[in-house]
């Protein structure tokens, strides 16, 4: 896979890797992976909404550059924007990690929205300071006119708790860890600077883990909020899987709020096109 270094354009663009088997195309949407997971804070207010204005005439901007693909299917890219700045989730997360990650955002996204994916970048920071110069470096570099950005963020919760493991032995002492997700969606027109279309999921995971590591079928223990069965990971990949389960639910949600919203828009498209009822010809 190609490998791009591009740290002093578009905020920090580190890395760009193909996607084998897509199309390449001058229409392409880019897909945008704000990795912003910071232990201790969360973001009150939407922070896609404070970067871009929505286009209100979102519903025809997407029909005509979907209309431009005969196949009635956008080719898209996805990139992934990293927040040096939020660090307490980035070291603890592995490249294999993200990768499985960036799989299942192709998938889910792909599966409920007429895109196709074609490349995954890696970018440090989201637009700072000229937000044109930061769209213009970023359509050249893709060359594309339209971005999918996906932000999540995150905050943790850890206090001490006392865990049964084995009948003989009354409790011991460990830890619980709560991660709370959120994830942003937000379809982002190049040209104009503008939303064409935004939704938000939300998901937590909790972390149960022994201070002491013993030799237990029980703990560690990951439990999502939309999963029915619990997690027992190894003890040195317990913090990672807490976070990205709870990611992943924050994205399923996110996904699923924006396929409705592009339906509807479809839906308000074709009524539009319709003849109203009761007029006579």
């Amino acid at each position: 896979m190609k490998t791009v270094n591009l740290a002093s354009r578009v905020g920090g663009l580190v890395k760009s890797f193909p996607l084998s088997g897509q199309p390449k195309s001058q229409l392409s949407i880019l897909i945008i992976l704000l990795m912003v997971l910071a232990s201790g804070c969360s973001s009150t207010q939407p922070r896609l909404q404070g970067y871009f204005e929505p286009e209100p005439e979102s519903s025809a901007v997407l029909q005509e550059k979907l209309s431009a693909n005969s196949s009635n299917r956008l080719p898209v890219g996805m990139a992934i924007l990293l927040s040096e700045s939020h660090s307490p989730v980035s070291p603890s997360v592995s490249e294999d990690s993200w990768a499985q990650f960036t799989a299942q955002a192709k998938h889910k996204i792909q599966g409920h929205i007429p895109v196709t994916m074609q490349e995954v970048l890696y970018l440090k920071e989201g637009p700072a300071g000229e937000k044109s110069n930061f769209l213009r470096e970023l359509r050249e570099h893709a060359k594309t006119d339209v971005v999918m950005v996906i932000a999540p963020s995150g905050r943790e919760v850890k206090g001490p708790a006392q865990f049964d493991v084995l009948p003989e032995v009354s409790t011991l002492n460990g830890s619980q860890i709560d991660h709370y997700s959120t994830v942003e969606l937000g379809l982002l027109d190049l040209n104009s600077g503008k939303l064409l279309l935004q939704a938000e999921g939300n998901s937590f995971a909790t972390l149960e883990q022994l201070d002491v590591p013993l030799a237990s079928n029980r703990y560690p223990r990951v439990r999502g909020s939309a999963r029915t069965s619990s997690i027992y990971p190894a003890e040195d990949k317990a913090l990672e899987t807490l976070r990205m389960v709870a990611i992943d639910e924050a994205l399923d949600q996110a996904v699923m709020k924006l396929t409705g919203k592009w339906r509807e828009g479809q839906k308000s498209q074709i009524s539009y096109a319709l003849p109203s009822a009761g007029v006579e010809s």
